[in-house]
């Protein structure tokens, strides 16, 4: 499982947002605060308010805004809007294998109901959290996590090793 860049910065674009709401904060400010070029920052941006997240303004102090308050906007409804699901009812069409016929296991899938509870899982997860959450730091946001999924004892940092749990 990855995050796709557009993912990824999509979230750090909103949450700048989030942090200046109600503010407009125009595209050069949204690029820069976050050290992106300014037409893929316009490119992400523009995709969230094809998904109504952002509202756009035009004008000398035209920009970008939230849609709604960062506490009615959730991360799935990003991800939603940015990328796909981890796993749909499609994907088992989509890598049958070779041949003409459907899938070899589609009528006994162990691995369709590992995916799906995944999926699942995943969006549970991103639906209870919102932009508001996210806004209040990483230590913050990762003592909410424990209290739902105590699964780690401590929170990651930029300093820990890839592949090495905190």
């Amino acid at each position: 499982m990855r995050i796709t860049a557009t993912e990824e910065l999509g979230m750090r674009l909103l949450l700048r947002l989030a942090q200046r709401h109600p503010r407009t904060v125009a595209v050069t400010e949204l690029a820069g605060d976050e050290g992106l070029t300014e037409p893929f920052a316009a490119k992400v941006v523009g995709q969230l308010r094809r998904a109504g997240l952002v509202v756009a303004s035009r004008g000398r102090s035209g920009g970008y805004v939230l849609a709604a308050p960062p506490e009615h906007i959730t991360v799935l409804q990003v991800f939603q809007a940015l990328g796909e699901r981890l796993f749909n009812v499609g994907f088992c069409e989509r890598h049958r294998g070779e041949g003409s016929g459907g899938c070899v296991r589609q009528n006994d899938c162990a691995l369709r109901s590992v995916w799906s509870t995944l999926d699942a899982v995943v969006g549970d997860l991103l639906a209870g959290m919102t932009l508001a959450d996210l806004v209040c730091g990483e230590a913050a946001t990762h003592r909410r996590l424990q209290l739902r999924w105590p699964l780690t004892t401590a929170a990651p940092t930029a300093s820990t090793p890839k592949g090495v749990s905190p």
